[in-house]
């Protein structure tokens, strides 16, 4: 004997009530008018506004039980005064549109209670605020079958213009459609579609059919027709389960239907493929791994390159391609040091570099030394060096960073100190034809803003003649031309903008005092000082002191004492 006549029977046995076949059929319909309506509410933000609709039909209901009328026509009454008596307050009032709607929700409801505390019989009541689905008569079903059908006819007939006034209503009053119109037509939809649905879950629950099927749907496509088709098909199979779940566990029908809308939804929350938390989860530990790697492959160029020969004495490999001198090998504390991760976090990001060809270890690991089961047999290397893949593709992380620290301050209208961090986030996530359009509407700038030079689309970097120095090197009476500031510390860059020192600026150092500097801005022909006194007052405006960071912090061309300027390696009128 298999299990399929079983399942079978399961599925049959409720079939033999007809109070269960009207049933399942008032929750599909009930389904699939709440879906193709929530639809739209969950794009226009209107999920309190149905909330509101559907408590605000209490006291019609109320109304029309004590006098003996049909629910319907109480319910339709009142919510559609509720949602014309919104649309007056949002009009002619202050209010917003969330105080107007808690305000008449919270007054129908309080009306709709007072009323119903009249009526003699507490059972009908009960009803009235949890449906019974199972109590759904002929009339009923015409009635939600009727409201379901022109519903689905509706918004099928009008879906462009529904549509456009849903996502962008100021585009559609510009285009001449009657916006007006179809936001009361929708709330006359909404309206009716609550009101159908009081009988299978009640005035609470009403709205959880309206909402949580849109919503879980709302989690699984970006297409708006896929959303309202998946939303039908959803708030279908959440009516029928909950029905079956009901007759065989012995619950309320209408909780039933909505708890396993409400599964539906979690389920949804947890696994959808792009909005799930799982997935969502999944892409940022993804983009961590990412940006580490990258954060590593410019920390060994900068150090490798540019900084290296200081950090690293040893280890020193010849190099093969853009650069006379090829990276040295980077210790893995240092790059920790550098990037900020932990040590454990750098040796996986350059085990990833490795595999991709961009890095190499340093030294190499001998065979004995490998990787097995996650754990190093033997010692394992002390640092990293760049390949020459690995150059050109840290030299295009430098160049789409410096491009948008350029386009922040020169487009954005940002100060130079902020620019940093964001260019930072936004490296990782550019990819390499926006850099270059970037590059063509800025006008393929050679330096970012605080004067370090923007490595070419080919990856090169234009070469000085000399290394620019620190200004802390340069002995008093000396002067200099700025060429570049570490854009690290925020504050300091802060401190320097507000002094005028920036790329350009020429300085003449006065002397030492306080463990830093006193220095003076000139200009060009300008004699020097013969004696710096830094204690003199008044102080002249131009003259400041620096202390050692901002001393440090700064890269300057020395000119030659005379003011010659063969030296410098920049163009004393280049703002870099």
């Amino acid at each position: 004997m298999t299990g399929e006549p079983g399942w079978l029977a399961i599925l049959v046995e409720p079939l033999r009530y007809p109070f269960m076949v009207r049933a399942l059929l008032a929750g599909v319909l009930v389904a699939v008018a709440g879906a193709v309506t929530g639809s739209f509410l969950l794009v226009r933000r209107w999920s309190l506004l149905g909330d509101a609709i559907s408590h605000s039909v209490l006291p019609g209901v109320a109304i029309a039980y004590l006098l003996g009328w049909p629910y319907f026509t109480g319910a339709l009454a009142s919510a559609l005064l509720t949602a014309a008596g919104i649309g007056f307050l949002e009009r002619n009032t202050r209010l917003k549109s969330d105080a107007a709607t808690g305000l008449l929700f919270l007054g129908a409801f309080a009306l709709g209670l007072a009323i119903l505390s009249r009526a003699r019989s507490s059972v009908d009541v009960f009803h009235i605020l949890f449906g019974n689905v199972l109590g759904v008569a002929r009339a009923d079903l015409v009635l939600m079958a009727a409201v379901a059908a022109v519903a689905a006819g509706l918004v099928v007939l009008l879906f462009k213009e529904l549509q456009l006034w849903a996502f962008d209503p100021v585009t559609a009053e510009v285009a001449g459609l009657p916006v007006r119109t179809l936001h009361y037509l929708m709330m006359v939809l909404v309206s009716a579609t609550l009101v159908a649905a009081l009988q299978a879950v009640g005035v609470v629950l009403a709205l959880a059919m309206l909402v949580t099927p849109p919503a879980t749907a709302y989690l699984l496509t970006r297409r708006f027709p896929a959303l309202i088709g998946l939303a039908v098909v959803l708030g279908a199979v959440s009516a029928v389960t909950g029905l079956y779940l009901s007759f065989y566990l012995n619950v309320a029908s209408g909780p039933a239907m909505v708890l396993v809308a409400m599964a539906g939804f979690a389920l949804a929350l947890a696994l959808a493929p792009e909005q799930g938390l799982l997935a969502r989860a999944l892409e940022r530990r993804r983009m961590a791994r990412v940006v580490a790697a990258e954060d590593v492959l410019k920390g060994l160029h900068e150090l490798g390159l540019e900084d290296g020969e200081e950090a690293v004495p040893a280890a020193s490999v010849a190099f093969e391609g853009t650069s006379a001198m090829g990276p040295r090998g980077v210790p893995l504390d240092v790059l920790a040091g550098w990037t900020g991760l932990s040590r454990r976090e750098v040796q996986g990001a350059v085990a990833r570099l490795v595999a991709r060809g961009l890095a190499a270890w340093d030294p190499a690991p001998k065979a004995t030394r490998a990787r097995r089961a996650g754990a190093w047999v033997g010692a394992p290397p002390l640092g990293a060096r760049l390949t020459a893949a690995g150059v050109r593709e840290a030299r295009r992380l430098i160049r789409t960073h410096r491009l948008w620290e350029r386009y922040l301050t020169d487009v954005a209208g940002m100060a130079w100190e902020d620019v940093h961090q964001v260019a930072h986030e936004l490296e990782h996530a550019t990819p390499p034809h926006l850099a270059e359009e970037m590059a063509e509407a800025l006008g393929h700038p050679a330096h970012d803003p605080h004067g370090a030079p923007i490595p070419t689309a080919a990856g090169e970097v234009p070469a000085d003649q000399q290394p620019p120095l620190t200004l802390a090197q340069l002995s008093p009476g000396h002067r200099a031309l700025i060429a570049r500031v570490d854009d690290e510390d925020p504050d300091l860059l802060a401190r320097l903008r507000r002094a005028g020192l920036v790329p350009g600026t020429r300085l003449e150092v006065l002397g030492r005092a306080g463990g830093g500097l006193w220095v003076r801005r000139t200009v060009p022909g300008e004699a020097p000082e013969q004696r710096p006194d830094p204690f003199a007052a008044p102080v002249e405006p131009r003259r400041q002191w620096l202390d050692h960071a901002a001393a440090a912090a700064l890269r300057v061309y020395a000119l030659e004492p005379e003011g010659d300027e063969g030296r410098s390696t920049r163009g004393e009128g280049e703002k870099a």
